[in-house]
């Protein structure tokens, strides 16, 4: 593989994740952090790996049965947040597992202690991850969230047809509060994507983890990797570039 990989800014990242990541429609920005890995061929940014702190405190309960959560020391716990290679360089062999080897082996070299990542259900199984020595800790539980309209002016974001439930607003603002209030105020109940749980423990220090490990399975026909299904449908039989 003669691609350098490079520690890049939020703004180095942006123009690839915000034109092919999946997630674009739904959220316009994303967390970075000081591992935020690049893959270049020359001057070109071709594909993009971020990792984040635990996204909630939660999880060390969850994982580990760590009842102090809140008390315990968070430091080098990450999540594999965002992964997005350009549509041109998921059919060469090998470059994604390649790819994320190389960051991991990185961010091994600072003291981490486990990578959790995830694969949205609705998109992927995470044929990634299972690739690249992640355990597999089966499907997220089936939780719902309520969504009311929103115009984009006023920050809603983009839901799909398949989660507005045949409702013609296209633009809805995800609420925390006042479930019953909102659904009697035109809010609909949306069923939150399951998602696949990937982990990697390096610090063999941690308590067992009490998720159950399984046998993951690929449930996916398309290997396409964390993209736009519209913004890349395109692009997956021809060769365009940049």
């Amino acid at each position: 593989m003669n691609y350098e990989i490079k520690l890049i800014d939020k703004k180095e990242a942006e123009p690839l994740l915000l034109r092919y990541h999946y997630l674009t429609d739904q959220s316009q920005s994303f967390r970075t952090s000081k591992h935020c890995y690049g893959a270049f061929d020359g001057q070109h940014l071709i594909a993009v790996c971020i990792f984040t702190g635990f996204p909630v405190a939660e999880l060390f309960k969850g994982i580990w049965g760590i009842n102090d959560f809140r008390n315990f020391d968070q430091s080098g716990f990450y999540e594999l947040s965002r992964l997005c290679i350009h549509p041109h360089y998921q059919r060469t062999k090998c470059f994604a597992s390649w790819f994320i080897s190389k960051c991991l082996s990185r961010l091994k070299n600072d003291k981490t202690r486990a990578v959790l990542s995830y694969a949205d259900d609705d998109y992927h199984s995470g044929v990634i991850y299972a690739a690249s020595n992640f355990d597999y800790y089966g499907l997220t539980d089936e939780k719902c969230n309520i969504w009311v309209p929103c115009s984009e002016e006023q920050g809603g974001k983009f839901l799909p047809d398949h989660k507005r439930i045949g409702r013609d607003e296209t633009h809805w603002k995800q609420m925390s509060r006042g479930w019953r209030e909102h659904l009697d105020n035109g809010g609909i109940k949306v069923p939150r994507g399951r998602k696949h749980r990937f982990l990697i423990v390096w610090d063999k220090t941690l308590p067992p983890v009490r998720w159950k490990k399984q046998k993951w399975t690929n449930t996916k026909s398309d290997t396409i990797v964390n993209t736009h299904p519209r913004s890349t449908s395109h692009l997956r039989n021809n060769a365009e570039m940049f």
